[in-house]
């Protein structure tokens, strides 16, 4: 009688022990989506910030070159005029003139400055991205 009442007591309590399973894989598929969620949610926001960042820089580096070139240009008007006395001054136009030597260089800082704002980007997504997965644990 007592091996009948042990062997019911066992089964009830595999079938607990189940239970018990099926519920906390259950509360851990859960937690992991949210947490999937949340980090897809932060990948979202991230990705719109790194994208204004990019488009201020890029308007910030076309203003700067559009005042360069007005510069330059005054400043190779000012070296044509007549009145100057740099008049007798000639470039010499064999390698390159003003304004090819300014545009490369424009377009060096330009990449310089994507290149950095790039990696800052990454850099900070990356680190976000960490600080929000251990806090979500």
């Amino acid at each position: 009688m007592y091996i009948l009442q042990a062997r019911r007591a066992l089964r009830a309590l595999k079938g607990l022990v189940r239970l018990q399973a099926l519920v906390r894989g259950h509360n851990v598929r859960k937690q992991a989506q949210m947490t999937m969620r949340c980090m897809q949610a932060l990948v979202r926001v991230q990705a719109r910030v790194r994208a204004r960042r990019l488009q201020l820089t890029h308007e910030k580096l076309q203003m700067k070159a559009e005042e360069e070139d007005e510069r330059r240009l005054s400043v190779v008007e000012e070296i044509m005029n007549p009145k100057s006395p740099l008049k007798s001054y000639k470039w010499d136009s064999r390698n390159r003139s003003p304004g090819k030597i300014f545009k490369e260089n424009a377009s060096k800082k330009h990449d310089a400055v994507m290149k950095r704002e790039r990696a800052l980007a990454y850099a900070y997504a990356y680190e976000v991205c960490i600080l929000h997965v251990f806090r979500c644990n």
